[in-house]
């Protein structure tokens, strides 16, 4: 199953057009707006997920995500100098911090040191080798931000081609809600490349819920401000026929028969309903002593 490319193209569009008037809109009297937001690929499933994965699933993309403008902090295992100065070398633009996870727990423990980490870096990148250890040292914060950090393997043979394919994909997490999000661009990027990553994301993402397509329910697109724009439904399923085999159908009778049945009972006396009615209590009483006074006579 696949989605309907122009549908796709025709949200896209509509979404970066709201977009682009809504921040028109707000220059004004928001200095501080921002030049272009993420856009979320809104995936609802039928069957809830009873899984919790720490691990995310690396989805590539069209157009990806992260530039060289792009912040990006990478979290070690170790404070090791010779690992870190081997990293720097690499020399990747959007890597602009690399830090340890002792370095996490000691010098970020600090609510508002882990706040203002946070808010300076769009992605987070990790050893795979701590991914589920991180949980503990990231707090609270790191989740309510949706910048967990993807783990990527500093044990590659290619390092340098290991990070840039790290940072050409998103990433998708499942929930153990209904409910799930992917950040699939940016409303700085055309329509087309918007609807490429869409179509070629759907694709992967539906490989990676369990039993795929017959599970998603719907998949829509918004940002962090718009309505969700939806560009797949899945139909319900199909009726049963009536007095198909294994069906029970209740029929109601015909006018026919019922004048058939009456007409039974009044030549039956024995198919007669007797007919409850409710005496007056004083003619009971009256009927009773009648019977007696005759009774002794």
């Amino acid at each position: 199953m696949t989605l309907n490319h122009d549908l796709v193209v025709k949200a896209s569009t509509s979404l970066l057009k709201y977009a682009k008037k809504q921040q028109e809109s707000e220059e004004p009297t928001n200095l501080l707006a921002d030049e272009e937001q993420p856009v979320h690929l809104i995936v609802s499933v039928r069957k809830l997920s009873t899984k919790m994965r720490h691990k995310p699933y690396r989805i590539p993309l069209h157009a990806p995500l992260y530039d060289e403008s792009s912040s990006v902090c990478l979290i070690t295992k170790n404070n090791d100098e010779a690992h870190v100065e081997k990293l720097t070398n690499l020399k990747i633009p959007q890597i602009k911090e690399v830090i340890s996870m002792l370095q996490l727990r000691t010098e970020y423990k600090a609510y508002e040191a882990r706040r203002l980490l946070i808010s300076t870096h769009d992605l987070f990148l990790t050893d795979d080798r701590v991914i589920n250890s991180l949980p503990e040292a990231l707090g609270v914060k790191f989740f309510k931000s949706k910048k967990l950090p993807a783990p990527v393997n500093l044990k590659a043979s290619n390092l340098k081609e290991e990070m840039n394919r790290a940072l050409s994909c998103t990433y998708f997490r499942p929930t153990k809600g209904t409910c799930n999000a992917v950040k699939i661009g940016m409303t700085s990027m055309s329509a087309s490349d918007l609807a490429k990553n869409i179509e070629i994301a759907t694709e992967l993402i539906a490989k990676c819920i369990p039993k795929g397509w017959d599970n998603i329910q719907t998949i829509g697109i918004k940002t962090g401000t718009s309505l969700t724009l939806p560009i797949f439904n899945s139909l319900p399923s199909a009726p049963m026929a009536i007095g198909a085999s294994g069906a029970h159908v209740e029929t109601m009778p015909s006018t026919e028969a019922k004048a058939e049945e009456e007409e039974e009972k009044k030549s039956d006396p024995k198919k007669r309903k007797a007919k409850k009615v409710r005496s007056n209590p004083g003619e009971l009483v009256k009927e009773f002593a009648k019977k007696r006074a005759t009774a002794k006579a």
